[in-house]
């Protein structure tokens, strides 16, 4: 898999076994939804796996980048797709849950970029509850949220309202802004 556009553009990166990477497709559907956001923007990759949509966003102009991914071995691989891309001066990798990623956190963010195993359902409800207690998010921050199609996720989530939704194949990506 590579870099599809920006500064790191073309650049491999390494996909762990056992997850399912977010495809070329999809990468490039959701960065042309969110291209205003991403200029300067402070981004969090929640469960991170490769790092794909990280580093996709600091390639196209974000200021830094949060990568959380639990998985040692994903860890270990995310770590060199971040060296690879010469990204670490702007990338911050925690080997951590998502609970934990997000209490170390003090600086808002722009851009969340979320991507959880589809089966925990649960996870959505609580990480958007955590970002919201904790303050994480400023005036018109956004959470990008991939997900089963079939499985539909709220329209809003406290503070969080629905402002796209789109549908790629089985996969769904909707997008929320925080006011």
């Amino acid at each position: 898999m590579k870099i599809t556009s920006g500064e790191f553009k073309y650049r491999n990166i390494e996909i762990p076994r056992g997850i399912r990477p977010t495809t070329e497709k999809v990468r490039e559907a959701v960065f042309s939804m969110i291209r205003e956001w991403i200029p300067g923007a402070a981004v969090l990759d929640l469960f991170a796996g490769s790092g794909a949509m990280g580093l996709e966003a600091l390639s196209r102009g974000a200021a830094e980048c949060w990568f959380c991914e639990l998985n040692r071995q994903n860890f270990r691989i995310l770590l060199g797709n971040i060296e690879n891309c010469k990204a670490g001066e702007r990338a911050h990798a925690y080997n951590c849950d998502f609970k934990s990623a997000l209490s170390r956190i003090n600086d808002k963010i722009d851009v969340v970029i979320m991507d959880p195993p589809y089966e925990q359902l649960a996870y959505y409800d609580e990480a958007f509850a955590i970002m919201q207690e904790k303050g994480l998010l400023d005036e018109d921050s956004i959470v990008v949220a991939e997900h089963l199609y079939d499985n539909k996720l709220s329209d809003t989530y406290g503070n969080l309202t629905r402002i796209k939704e789109k549908k790629y194949g089985t996969i769904g990506v909707d997008v929320y802004i925080y006011k």
